[in-house]
């Protein structure tokens, strides 16, 4: 938790600038790894709800659901799912029994003037048994039919994936209509905006080492291309453009005193529990 409050003191800067900012958190938010063991679950969803309460105040108000989010349990889940304030999304996280997505299956928002509409699925290769009380369906199954059913009700398409880089790409041949896919999946590292053609992938480090930026000047759904500081916008030419920029979250970055006493509150509560 180490890093939220550099974080936040980061986001507040970025807001300065005056441009429109969405701030997303793409999944695997609050968990090392996708087991805890259950003498040490009590602390650590202590330690995963303040995270959330820490996202929700910088002004994310919605994450992906990652494996590692459910090592706490669905139950668990549900308790941090408190729209309008902070949604968690997945198409294919279901109920065992009904087959209905359990949590918020996508999102609408606006951002710049634009309507976005933000899908979110959870890695099904991960589990070795099924959660309990839900299942995880293979992307194939929900993820087509979704982006066709909003493709024309939003002028731009946001899916946070907590699949592999591999299966990612795969999505982005097969769902034409998604125009940025944010990765949260096992493999740590930046990972600079890659185009496939009307797809852009990325990828931010995990535990929060890292805040990625990325600007874009989005005229409608085309072919991307970088631009750089110093050339300019190319939409004249070219319809959708974007630069991108990684800041690394070191101990030389101040903290904000707001999420500074949250954090050590919760550190707090955490050692009480472990005791």
């Amino acid at each position: 938790m180490g890093g939220l409050s550099k974080k936040a003191h980061l986001l507040h800067a970025l807001a300065r600038e005056g441009k429109p900012t969405l701030v997303v958190e793409s999944g695997n938010l609050l968990f090392k790894t996708d087991v805890v063991p259950p003498t040490e679950l009590p602390a650590a969803r202590i330690g995963a709800a303040g995270v959330v309460t820490a996202v929700s105040r910088m002004g994310a108000t919605f994450a992906g659901i990652g494996s590692r989010d459910l090592a706490g349990g669905i139950d668990f889940l549900r308790q941090l799912h408190r729209p309008p304030a902070f949604h968690w999304l997945s198409l294919n996280l279901v109920d065992a029994a009904s087959g209905q997505p359990l949590f918020s299956p996508l999102l609408r928002h606006q951002a710049g003037g634009m309507r976005l509409v933000v899908l979110a699925v959870t890695d099904h290769t991960a589990f070795a048994e099924p959660p309990v009380g839900g299942r995880v369906l293979p992307w194939q199954q929900v993820l087509r039919e979704a982006v066709a059913r909003v493709a024309n009700q939003a002028d731009f398409v946001l899916l946070l994936s907590n699949y592999s880089y591999t299966e990612n790409r795969e999505i982005a041949r097969a769902c034409p209509g998604i125009d940025l896919i944010l990765q949260s999946g096992h493999a740590a590292g930046n990972l600079g905006p890659i185009p496939f053609d009307r797809t852009l992938l990325a990828q931010t480090n995990t535990r929060g080492r890292s805040l990625g930026v990325l600007d874009i000047a989005w005229q409608g759904h085309a072919p991307w291309q970088e631009t750089t500081a110093g050339r300019g916008s190319l939409s004249g030419r070219q319809p959708a453009t974007f630069s991108n920029r990684f800041i690394a979250i070191t101990p030389a970055v101040p903290d904000d005193p707001a999420i500074d006493a949250l954090v050590r509150q919760t550190k707090q509560q955490m050692k009480r529990q472990a005791r």
